[in-house]
């Protein structure tokens, strides 16, 4: 029964894999991660960009041979039992190609070798976007640099100053007030012992303005999330043409998609800020749509056998019977946001993420960065708890809610 949401972690997890190829060439890991990483040390964006495409490629592919797979399993066990067995019977037969074409791979020197007239398109891929890369140094940085400002100043920097600004005990009562407010006691214990711990460690201030870019990242990643979540969930056709996108932008190492958008903003907070907006909203994304897509049929029906128009469709059937994954799209969003602290402070972002990232490059600020990388820990922990907690509490309201109705009901029908 639990078999759509494990098909989701399964891709989720491959996706957050080759993400990481990027960051596993740092310690010399080989693969696709590499040529990556050259490209950028030398400047070259064209050449990182195709090795990300590369890596893009392979997580459409698996993501949509473990969808496919799932859903080819399902209708076979509508089917009856012969489609069944025809299909392991392909699959066994697959195997054992696969295999064969292994081994005589690693015996003969003719099967082991790349064709060598193949196309080449990498090439042409790498001068157009090298000459994109150009043109938006030229021609449109003034515009995103109004747009970088205007963000900063409107919105940004009042929200740091209430944060991060005003007396440790003010902000860390109103943190803990929150958490007792969405998540009970079990969040307020969490909240009190992580805020208690980075106080400790003296980095109360850079972790609050971690927390604010956090924050506000995280609001609207779950903006993005709801509108094409439900898109997506309402439409295959829509499903179909954005899934690539959300792929590539799950995949696509975050050092290649950093380069044009520090083209266009300058090395910022807001520059963070828009990279972790990229890397956490394709997982919401899914999440959110995953929960559209799995409400039931019968209350679908039902609703529109009522007269319920499109927007009360969305607003008071599926958003609330999705309720689950929209948290569990917040606890995501929030996650994976705050994962791409550190890249942050390689890109201006200053706060916890440059504390990391000075300590990894200098020996005598190693216990700093050390600090500030708990820091990060217990920031995660704490938003999780508050989350986890609060969507607990939200399923036990429900039910009780619904155990009323139902009893205001029967109640109704025996007194009629």
């Amino acid at each position: 029964m639990a078999k759509r949401t494990i098909i989701v972690g399964v891709n989720q997890t491959m996706m957050a894999a080759l993400a990481m190829a990027t960051i596993a060439a740092f310690v010399d890991g080989p693969g696709l991660g590499q040529p990556v990483l050259d490209g950028l040390k030398r400047g070259q964006l064209g050449a990182s960009f195709v090795s990300g495409i590369c890596i893009v490629i392979m997580a459409i592919m698996l993501d949509r041979t473990t969808t496919a797979a799932s859903v080819r399993a399902e209708n076979a066990a509508r089917a009856g039992v012969t489609k069944t067995r025809q299909r392991r019977l392909i699959l066994a037969v697959g195997g054992i190609l696969t295999i064969a074409a292994i081994v005589v791979s690693n015996r003969l020197l003719w099967a082991n070798e790349f064709p060598s007239g193949a196309v080449d398109l990498g090439t042409p891929i790498e001068r157009a976007v090298d000459s994109f890369g150009d043109w938006l140094t030229t021609d449109l940085s003034a515009a995103t640099e109004t747009i970088q400002e205007q963000f900063t100043l409107v919105l940004l920097n009042p929200l740091q100053d209430l944060v991060a600004n005003s007396p440790w005990f003010v902000t860390g009562l109103a943190l803990c007030g929150l958490a007792v407010v969405i998540g009970g006691l079990r969040a307020l214990t969490a909240a009190v012992l992580c805020l208690g711990v980075i106080y400790a460690m003296g980095l109360w201030n850079n972790a609050m303005i971690t927390l604010t870019s956090v924050l506000v990242a995280t609001a609207v990643v779950m903006v993005l999330a709801v509108v094409a979540g439900v898109w997506m969930g309402r439409s295959s056709t829509v499903d179909r043409m954005l899934r690539p996108l959300l792929d590539a932008g799950q995949t696509l190492p975050p050092f290649v998609y950093l380069i044009p958008i520090l083209i266009l903003f300058g090395a910022n907070r807001f520059t963070a800020i828009v990279a972790g907006i990229v890397y956490a909203a394709p997982p919401a994304i899914k999440l959110v749509a995953d929960g559209i897509r799995g409400v039931s049929p019968t209350t679908i029906e039902a609703a529109e056998s009522a007269g319920t128009n499109r927007w009360q469709m969305i607003t008071k059937v599926q958003l609330p019977m999705a309720r689950g994954s929209l948290l569990l799209a917040a606890n995501q969003g929030l996650l994976y946001v705050l994962s791409m602290v550190v890249i942050g402070g390689m890109v201006g972002a200053g706060a916890l993420g440059f504390d990391i990232v000075t300590g990894f490059r200098q020996s005598n600020y190693i216990g700093r960065g050390l600090a500030a990388g708990v820091s990060i820990v217990l920031i995660g922990i704490m938003l999780d708890r508050v989350t986890t907690y609060g969507a607990a509490r939200q399923g036990v309201a429900g039910q009780r809610k619904g155990i009323s109705r139902r009893r205001r009901s029967q109640t109704a029908l025996n007194l009629s």
